[in-house]
């Protein structure tokens, strides 16, 4: 990635007054004695007169969440967001740093809150996107998001600090599926039942792509309201919505009426039951089929159960339910990836269905086919699961991993651009692949056009093994094109690195990328 090393000509300038008419803030301009370079505009809440920014920090060469401020609101939003900074919790990405200098800033802006960027969607965009493909998020999947959500609203009031969650564009879920405060911009004046009744709008949202507070931001239609002037229930438009969760929405919504949620504590409670509630649910192992072992036969093989039939039938229901149950989730899984990333792809290591093999062909009987007992045969073999490996600082383009095993040519995953070769920042950048199962391998084949790259190919035993925990296996300079590493026969292992220890340098710019990696299995 550039580094951005001008400084911006306003950075010197003279005095503004709070409610001076700011210059254009557009993409591409830098502000901030030129440290922070505005990428991409991705929402904003004009009660507080913020706009929030993908931006690029070019002294720590990463992106950031940025939420730039005009007018009188500046200098208050600053304050909050440095309460909001000493909070440390998983549900808030954490505050880099804060401006209220106009004169520091530039461009007529009057506060800046910087915080970690979260890759991924903000709810208003994760929300309408389910709604507009006609998908309803499962129960779990909306409890698990949101769970981390409400315990950082608790643990934030119980320091006295409002954190602002009623914008769904200042929430944003990850690449893990995990809602947090993205853009830690709130109003001086804000409170705490206005974070309860956030919940409360982000569990209606979800639910039913709808926002039930006033002014939702543009693009996101309004809950329609009853004529007592409340949002609808949200089963009224959407009758698939779980009652559980609309009737949490409500109570969250209700504010200080007698029926209604006041506290972080008890919607993340709730929450924290329904995502465990239903992961135990999907690991119930299907009842047996008639003519095994079952529970419902006692110890005396000569007594049968008086309605042996009905009960046979009721196994053999559960078993499919059970099937089907686990074919939605999976397929539900994989929708939720696709429209969480800013890419496609997601961050977190990411599952890949194996392709079938000439060897192995689906029979048509739809009946489990017995696994094979002879000895695995060499050849290439598909990987289950990869993800970036960094030592330090953020990872290079992890929601494009698994293009290095996606079987096309056509996409390809990339390092970072940096200014310097390895190991001037770092000692290398890695891609961590997993299989199903142990494996012995005879060679990596690397399909790149990074001539002159270098790498090593190392075996991993786990995610948390480090560097320094791994085996080298072999190494060799990338060509144009395709380049196949021999590897030392070694202990079959189910994580293999392939760890780039130097770069191809292009126009002063030093990358590597890879298209596909093809793991060969030895005989």
């Amino acid at each position: 990635m550039e580094e951005v090393v001008s400084r911006h000509p306003e950075s010197n300038a003279p005095d503004l007054p709070l409610g001076a008419t700011p210059d254009p803030v557009t993409p591409g301009i830098t502000i901030a004695d030129g440290r922070y370079r505005l990428l991409e505009k991705v929402g904003g809440d004009q009660r507080v007169h913020a706009t929030f920014w993908r931006a690029r920090d070019g002294m720590l060469d990463r992106d950031v969440a940025l939420a730039t401020v005009t007018g009188t609101d500046g200098p208050r939003c600053v304050q909050a967001a440095l309460a909001i900074g000493r909070l440390e919790h998983a549900g808030i990405a954490r505050v880099l740093d804060v401006q209220g200098d106009p004169r520091q800033i530039g461009h007529g802006l009057t506060g800046l809150v910087v915080s970690e960027w979260v890759p991924g969607a903000d709810l208003a965009t994760l929300s309408t996107e389910a709604t507009r493909s006609g998908r309803t998020l499962p129960t779990n999947v909306i409890a698990r998001a949101l769970s981390p959500l409400a315990d950082a609203v608790d643990a934030a009031h119980r320091a006295g600090v409002a954190l602002g969650i009623d914008h769904p564009q200042r929430v944003r879920v990850g690449h893990d599926g995990l809602a947090r405060v993205a853009f830690p911009v709130v109003s001086a004046s804000g409170r705490t039942t206005d974070d309860v009744r956030g919940l409360g709008a982000a569990l209606y949202l979800t639910l039913t792509g709808r926002w039930p507070l006033p002014d939702p931001p543009a693009g996101l239609l309004a809950a329609p309201s009853s004529a007592t002037g409340h949002a609808l229930p949200p089963q009224s438009l959407r009758p698939a919505a779980s009652p559980t969760l609309a009737t949490l929405a409500e109570r969250c919504l209700a504010g200080a009426s007698p029926n209604g949620v006041h506290s972080g504590a008890a919607v993340h409670h709730l929450l924290d039951q329904l995502a465990n509630a239903e992961a135990d649910t999907m690991l119930l192992t299907p009842m047996p089929l008639a003519g095994s072992q079952s529970s419902w036969s006692d110890d005396d093989e000569g007594d049968e159960p008086p309605d042996r039939d009905r009960r046979r039938k009721l196994a053999i229901g559960v078993s499919v339910l059970a099937v089907a149950v686990l074919v939605l989730f999976g397929w539900v899984a994989s929708q939720l990836v696709g429209f969480l990333s800013d890419d496609n792809p997601t961050g977190t290591p990411t599952l890949v269905v194996p392709k079938p093999s000439d060897a192995a062909q689906p029979s048509g009987s739809g009946q489990p086919q017995p696994q094979p007992t002879q000895p695995a045969q060499a050849g290439p073999i598909q990987a289950a699961e990869v993800q970036v490996f960094n030592l330090k600082g953020d990872p290079d383009n992890p929601n494009r991993a698994n293009r290095v095993i996606d079987g096309n040519l056509e996409s390809s995953w990339k390092t970072f651009d940096y200014n310097q070769p390895f190991p001037a920042l770092k000692d290398g950048v890695g891609i961590i692949v997993s299989f199903v199962e142990p494996v012995t391998l005879a060679a990596v084949q690397i399909d790149s056009p990074s001539a002159g790259s270098t790498v090593e190919i190392r075996t991993a035993p786990s995610g948390e093994a480090g560097l320094a925990g791994s085996t080298v296996l072999g190494s060799g300079t990338l060509a144009a094109g395709r380049t196949e590493i021999q590897l030392q026969a070694g202990a079959p292992g189910q994580r293999v690195l392939v760890w780039i220890t130097g770069l191809s340098t292009v126009s002063g710019k030093n990358s590597t990328e890879l298209a596909e990696l093809t793991f060969i299995r030895a005989g």
